[in-house]
């Protein structure tokens, strides 16, 4: 748990999570790449399949190998579709924890502007008046809280998935 008295301790929970939030938006590009090359072969195999099949009509390859071609492109196909199925489950996933990252973030960021203000109430003649800093204590601890209920949400919405 992070030295109460001393907010610059909670900095570098704040950069590993930014650190992370980084990580999964490149992990999510990568994915979304990865996606649009699948959705490109996949276009390919059904152009081969086409061709192949006016080609068991037109062509003067026996039928034995037009099946094995066939048989290939839909072995292709499989795999594809299995990869875009595995794609899927990490972009779910890698959203699911963007996302509940996203929100802790906004929790620790509260909780640090907490601190000082709470500090600052501390000093004596502040830029604030105690009514103001008061005003503002009361709004992160009701921002840490609603961030901190969809957190809890976020969670338990993952969990029935």
């Amino acid at each position: 748990m992070p030295d109460e008295r001393h907010p610059g301790a909670q900095q570098p929970t704040l950069k590993k999570i930014d650190l992370t939030i980084a990580r999964l938006r490149i992990l999510l590009a990568d994915v979304t790449a990865r996606e649009a090359a699948l959705d490109d072969q996949r276009r390919t195999c059904r152009d081969q399949h086409n061709k192949l099949v006016t080609f068991s009509i037109y062509g003067d390859s026996s039928l034995d190998s037009v099946l094995a071609m066939l048989a290939d492109v839909q072995e292709r196909l499989e795999n594809i579709e299995a990869t875009s199925r595995a794609l899927g489950a990490i972009r779910k996933r890698a959203e699911t924890e963007l996302e509940s990252l996203q929100l802790t973030k906004g929790i620790e960021e509260a909780k640090v502007l907490l601190q000082q203000l709470q500090a600052q109430q501390l000093e004596p003649a502040g830029a604030l008046s105690p009514d103001e800093i008061q005003a503002e204590i009361a709004r992160l601890r009701t921002l840490i809280n609603e961030a901190s209920e969809r957190a809890a949400e976020s969670i338990r919405s993952t969990r029935r998935t």
